[in-house]
């Protein structure tokens, strides 16, 4: 439970840092994605050698699909950059990823907080 917390606090530090990234026309660079993709990296594989449950093992499972969504959704404001594409400030606002990536979160945080186990269709 304590490893899967601390994996939905990186993946939300992550994706406020692209979001503040984003909004301020600032550049993605790879430095970022060492950061905060490191960050909640370490902590996929510290919630995975945690997870010993079935229930804890179905979780580790979304919490890997919302660290996926997340690598994908900085990867591309990363490409972008480097084909030197403009992105719009307001490229998250109506973003399906990133509005997965926020809605698997609160989900997840849901089923954090409760300790019990409950598939989340947006995490998928």
């Amino acid at each position: 439970m304590n490893a899967a917390i601390e994996q939905l606090g990186a993946i939300r530090e992550w994706r406020s840092a692209l979001s503040y990234t984003v909004q301020n026309s600032y550049p993605v660079t790879p430095g970022f994605m060492t950061k905060y993709g490191g960050a909640a990296e370490s902590g996929l594989r510290l919630a995975s050698a945690a997870a010993t449950t079935d229930s804890d093992k179905k979780a580790l499972q979304l919490l890997t699909n919302e660290y996926n969504n997340m690598h994908q959704s900085a990867d591309r404001f990363q490409q972008a950059r480097q084909t030197l594409t403009a992105i719009p400030q307001d490229s998250l606002d109506n973003d399906p990823l990133d509005q997965k990536i926020v809605a698997c979160g609160h989900a997840l945080a849901a089923m954090a907080t409760s300790g019990e186990y409950q598939d989340a269709a947006s995490c998928h």
